[in-house]
């Protein structure tokens, strides 16, 4: 058995958060208008995470999911940078209408699309 590197560590470490926070997102997405699409997003986005972690190989599905939420991602931004701000993310949504749950969902799904990309980059640096 190899050492493991303080960095390679820190990589599953981070991995294995984001694999969890995917899934309490998941879980929270019971009040939604829509939930089922966006709980098979972000279980399908802990479970390419923890794919990662304990099959280095399956690197490419963490991949997958990290494209197809960019894609998804870049749809909801275009549609919501122009009319929304920054600042009503804290602002309720009944003020400002359903762009800013939009933008809620493209912010989400942009972190799905970085955590996933992470999660296959320390994957693949792993199975070589």
């Amino acid at each position: 058995m190899r050492p493991v590197s303080r960095s390679a560590a820190a990589a599953s470490t981070l991995t294995a958060g984001f694999a969890v926070l995917c899934v309490t997102s998941a879980a929270l997405q019971y009040n939604d208008p829509d939930p089922i699409r966006w709980a098979a997003m972000y279980l399908a986005a802990g479970a390419t995470a923890v794919a990662a972690l304990a099959r280095p190989r399956l690197w490419w599905t963490a991949l997958v999911v990290a494209l197809g939420a960019a894609a998804w991602a870049a749809l909801l931004w275009t549609g919501v940078v122009p009319s929304v701000e920054v600042s009503d993310l804290w602002r309720k949504m009944s003020e400002k209408g359903g762009k800013v749950e939009e933008m809620r969902e493209a912010g989400g799904l942009s972190l799905v699309f970085i955590g996933c990309g992470l999660a296959a980059l320390r994957a693949r640096r792993y199975a070589r």
